[in-house]
């Protein structure tokens, strides 16, 4: 049963007090309203009878602007319900399915590794080859901690290296080991049960057969999983996007209606059976609430698996709005895109024909000396005043409707906006330091350091290397190695091939890197204005390559250059708010910016990157994960301004010793 604000009045006004007290003043009025006319009628039978009509048919007008605004109000919470429960559904899967994109990249990457396919091709394998293999897995989920384990199988299924020393698994009959050494696909990605990880009922895993080349023979030597830490994801996802005091039941369902994730595990426990979801286009209520089933938007073309978020929202948490909304002591102007000027209109209508009616009636009754009929034309009078009153407010009162929703939007926005940048910057700074710890990248720079210069037939393996790896990781317009001078050696970018044996700019940078201590640290320029980007402003990552003979000396750095305009443009565009009115939603536009105002991204035209916008103290000074909105006037145009401040993901900016604080901005205008 779809929600239709007319046919579904009576169902939704017990939940709606503020719509149960209007209606019960206005239906009020009309008791009275009709009283008054008959004592008329009764009492005055020389009045003209028009004029006794034109009470009634001025009532039916009464009532049905009554009608209207009841409907207008109604429509409105449940536009304001629809709206938090598709964004809170939307959100969670979407957040989701953009992480999980991340992964499809690692297993591509990690099943290339030279360590890995080394390891894999030997026959037999000595004590020390299993501890060197076991510390290198260990470095990855270091940097990686998506992942509870990684396993390395032969062909037959045999386990040859594994990171969790509590998987008691020694071989494996998994099908998927099959799939993967003669599929056509990049990567397999299933969640089921796997006598791969035992100990877990399900797991989410990441699968690419691994092949060794050897004299321009390709055979392959075994099979790579990835067990990606899901329930750990979902449990840092749901918090962020509904805490467990707003009463919304989110829950992840496979394409059968099987629950594989939810934030009510006691109302919705895992493994409990749905019916098979479908994709919806507006939510449905039924007695118990309000539903909402959706699929992800994807990212960049990457869908993942066939499952659904589907929300369950009672009606009173639906109709309650969202407690963070503070009032923000917005006025809406006759001028405001949001201002109900029908309504306005309509009230009007009404009064002024009511106040005709008085007129006339005064006028007939001293005509025809009927003065009797007087006091009930004051109580239409009476009736009038009281009438404009309720209305008044109620139009006010729908203004504040409409003014909490956008509220909820630009906050649930900005907080959108920022966790997907913490989240994809986090990968950021774990792929400069995972591929600082390539062997070729590590033997070739120590050579170099120790003996001679790069030659012709190293820079071909190197570039060949980074240019794989930027296939796979396309966020990067360019990965550059450079040595302990900061000269580059090999770029990932055949565009950029005049870099070759340049010096890196941003000295300082380079030299931060070159004096890291461990391979679990890294360094990230300002963001600034670069010729690395086409003369425009990002950041670089960057990590030291490590002796191939000690990690306490570093023989150079990677740097990866950050295609920041698309990358952060995108995520706010995907972020954005949308509204039905089209004023306010042209007037809706979003930025990143620095805690000083320093502007990172913008979806619009008159905030540039690079500019200043001269934040409120409010924004500026709050902490790491506040978040809010506020009433702003800036360039002479009224904003509701939803902010949130980063707070980093994981370890990343907690305690990993970087520092950037950024703040996400979403503006509409009213």
């Amino acid at each position: 049963m779809e929600l239709n604000a007319s046919q579904n009045l009576k169902n939704y006004t017990q939940y709606l007090p503020e719509v149960k007290r209007y209606l019960g003043e206005l239906e009020h009025q009309d008791l009275w309203w009709t009283t008054v006319a008959m004592v008329g009628k009764i009492n005055n039978e020389n009045i003209d009878p028009q004029l006794l009509e034109s009470i009634v048919d001025t009532q039916k007008e009464f009532q049905s602007l009554r009608n209207l605004m009841i409907d207008e109000l109604v429509g409105r919470y449940l536009n304001r319900a629809n709206s938090e429960i598709i964004l809170k559904s939307q959100a969670t899967i979407d957040i989701l399915i953009r992480n999980l994109f991340e992964r499809t990249a690692d297993v591509g990457f990690l099943a290339t590794d030279d360590d890995l396919v080394e390891y894999l091709a030997q026959p037999e394998t000595t004590e020390q080859d299993q501890e060197f293999i076991h510390r290198r897995i260990e470095e990855y989920v270091a940097k990686y901690s998506v992942y509870d384990d990684i396993l390395l199988l032969t062909p037959s299924g045999e386990v040859k290296a594994k990171l969790n020393p509590n998987n008691p698994v020694t071989r494996s009959n998994d099908p998927i080991i099959q799939e993967a050494l003669t599929t056509n696909e990049p990567y397999l990605e299933v969640y089921r049960p796997s006598d791969l990880f035992p100990n877990k009922p399900n797991s989410l895993i990441y699968a690419k057969r691994i092949e060794s080349t050897q004299n321009g023979e390709s055979k392959v030597v075994g099979v790579l999983c990835l067990s990606f830490e899901f329930e750990e994801e979902m449990a840092s996802i749901f918090p962020k996007l509904s805490s467990a005091e707003e009463g919304y039941e989110i829950m992840l369902l496979d394409d059968k209606g099987t629950v594989i994730a939810s934030n009510t595990p006691s109302q919705h426990p895992l493994g409990k059976k749905m019916p098979p979801p479908t994709q919806m286009h507006t939510p449905q209520g039924n007695d118990q609430g309000l539903n909402y089933t959706t699929q992800t938007h994807g990212y960049q073309g990457f869908k993942g698996l066939p499952w659904f978020c589907h929300t369950h929202a009672s009606h009173n948490v639906a109709f309650s709005g969202s407690e963070s909304s503070d009032d923000l002591g917005v006025v809406i102007e006759q001028d405001s895109p949001i201002y109900l000027k029908d309504l306005d209109e309509t009230n009007l209508k009404v009064s002024t024909l009511l106040l005709i009616v008085i007129l006339n009636g005064k006028i007939t009754s001293l005509k025809k000396d009927v003065k009797s009929f007087l006091p009930v034309l004051d109580s239409f009078q009476d009736i009038s005043k009281d009438i404009q009153t309720i209305f008044s407010d109620f139009i006010h009162h729908i203004h504040t409707v409409l003014v909490e929703t956008i509220q909820n939007k630009v906050s649930f926005s900005a907080t959108l906006a920022v966790e997907i940048m913490d989240r994809n910057l986090y990968e950021r700074a774990n792929d400069c330091r995972w591929w600082a710890l390539n062997s070729t990248f590590r033997k070739i720079l120590s050579d170099h350091q120790d003996k001679a210069p790069v030659g012709e037939e190293e820079t071909e393996v190197l570039t060949d290397i980074l240019q794989y790896i930027n296939q796979l990781y396309t966020v990067y317009t360019n990965i550059m190695l450079y040595d302990r001078k900061g000269k580059i050696i090999a770029v990932s970018n055949p565009a950029e091939g005049h870099l070759v044996d340049t010096i890196l700019p941003q000295p300082q940078d380079t030299s931060s890197c070159l004096s890291i201590q461990d391979t679990q640290a890294y360094v990230v320029s300002n963001f600034h204005k670069t010729e690395l980007y086409d003369g425009q402003y990002t950041y670089i990552y960057h990590a030291a390559v490590k002796h191939w003979h000690s990690e306490h000396k570093n023989v150079g750095g990677i740097a990866l250059v950050f295609d920041s305009k698309p990358e952060f443009q995108a995520m706010l565009e995907d972020t954005k708010p949308t509204y039905v009115n089209k004023e306010v939603d042209e007037s809706t536009f979003s930025l990143f910016t620095t805690v000083e105002g320093e502007i990172i991204a913008s979806t619009s035209d008159q905030y540039q990157i690079g500019d200043f916008i001269d934040l409120p103290d409010k924004v500026k000074h709050c902490q790491n994960g506040d978040a809010g909105s506020m009433n702003w006037h800036i360039k002479d145009q009224r904003f509701i301004l939803g902010y949130k401040m980063s707070e980093g993901y994981r370890e990343y900016k907690n305690g990993d010793g970087y520092e950037n604080n950024v703040l996400s901005l979403v503006f509409t205008g009213f």
